[in-house]
């Protein structure tokens, strides 16, 4: 039987950018969901997919999505809630797996559970384990490619890397009901970053570092990313890896007043049901901006290299469409990509690891996400 890639979630707001991705590509994938109805809507209308159940509160029924060979999208979150069921079943039936989360705590536990290796490093009697790649979305597939950039440029000059997002055009009505309640409880923890060459946490608040975009000055706020859990291991020579968030640039006192208050209501599971009435009327019925909206905006990551005395010695920019419309773009790239065997990773791993930084920037601009700007080392 052909592999075949299955989303699941597709009727979800990123699952079905997902799906017309991929069927854009020439791809038809099967739709996955708990409620058929829906999926047999979406299914007509992209031409006749073909469509089944699942719930993750019946785990055998996510494993029967999947055979070995197989790729399965997921877009189900909050994942550190309920990701692990879709993990656990791809990984079981020897499936490959890509996810849309933005969350590292999530993407660090599958890595601890699902450890990279080579084919030749199974051992006797293991259930065939294909290659995942959680995050494989605009969190944080284009810091992980300007900063591989920028690193391979800057050598053994390389200290410091900061890499900052940026969404350019949008405004906070263009986040989905998902990013939203994720930012939630994501600003309620602690989180890590890389300093001298090894996992630390900055204090439970973040800070703020500025970047110069288009000749100005912005403002962006310390946030997790996975560049720093898969970007140490290809470039050991950087002591240092900070994640910032600049989507909305707020001046810096009104960032720092606001965030205490983000940080409360991403702790507190009342506070995040009372704030989801309003999520969801500010995101709109489709669960975050449509298309002519997503038209207006686009998204951006500044990878900055500094060396031992804070001098820039190398930056890359970054661009692509909008940050949901990248993430569909991406993660269906990604799948036609391991569908067609290139990556031969098996376990959790990060795209550089998966497919090198050539491969990786083919892959990049094959979704729309390209370098725009680069400054060379001095």
């Amino acid at each position: 039987m052909n592999a075949r890639v299955v989303v699941f979630g597709a009727t979800g707001y990123t699952g079905r950018l997902v799906v017309e991705s991929l069927v854009e590509r020439g791809v038809r994938p099967v739709l996955a969901g708990r409620r058929e109805r829906p999926l047999n809507q979406l299914a007509c209308t992209l031409g006749g997919l073909d469509v089944r159940t699942a719930d993750l509160a019946e785990p055998d029924s996510v494993r029967a999505l999947v055979s070995e060979g197989d790729v399965l999208v997921t877009t189900v979150g909050p994942f550190e809630r309920l990701g692990d069921v879709a993990a656990d079943a791809a990984a079981s039936q020897g499936a490959h797996y890509l996810d849309s989360t933005g969350e590292v705590g999530f993407v660090r536990r599958l890595q601890e559970r699902y450890p990279a290796a080579s084919d030749d490093a199974a051992a006797p009697g293991d259930a065939p384990r294909g290659t995942m790649l959680p995050a494989f979305g605009y969190d944080y597939v284009p810091g992980i490619l300007a900063g591989s950039l920028a690193l391979e440029r800057a050598g053994n000059r390389a200290e410091t890397l900061r890499v900052g997002y940026f969404a350019p055009g949008a405004g906070p009505t263009g986040l989905s009901s998902g990013t939203m309640t994720t930012m939630l409880e994501e600003l309620s923890k602690p989180f890590l970053v890389w300093r001298d060459h090894r996992w630390q946490k900055p204090g439970r608040m973040p800070r703020q570092h500025t970047f110069t975009v288009d000749g100005a000055k912005r403002n962006a706020v310390m946030v997790p990313g996975t560049e720093i859990v898969f970007l140490p291991e290809a470039f050991p020579e950087v002591a240092n890896i900070e994640v910032f968030n600049g989507w909305f640039s707020a001046p810096g006192p009104v960032m720092k007043a606001a965030l205490p208050a983000m940080a409360v209501a991403g702790s507190s599971s009342l506070a995040r049901k009372a704030l989801g009435k309003g999520i969801t009327a500010l995101t709109g019925s489709e669960g975050g901006p449509n298309a002519s909206e997503r038209d207006k905006s686009s998204s951006l990551a500044v990878a900055v290299v500094t060396d031992s005395r804070g001098e820039t010695v190398s930056e890359v920019r970054a661009a692509g469409p909008n940050v949901y419309t990248l993430t569909g773009h991406l993660l269906a790239a990604c799948a036609e990509h391991v569908l067609k065997g290139r990556s031969r990773a098996r376990g959790v791993v990060g795209p550089l690891q998966a497919f090198g930084l050539e491969g990786l920037v083919e892959l990049c601009a094959s979704a729309g996400l390209r370098e725009v700007s680069s400054g060379a080392a001095r």
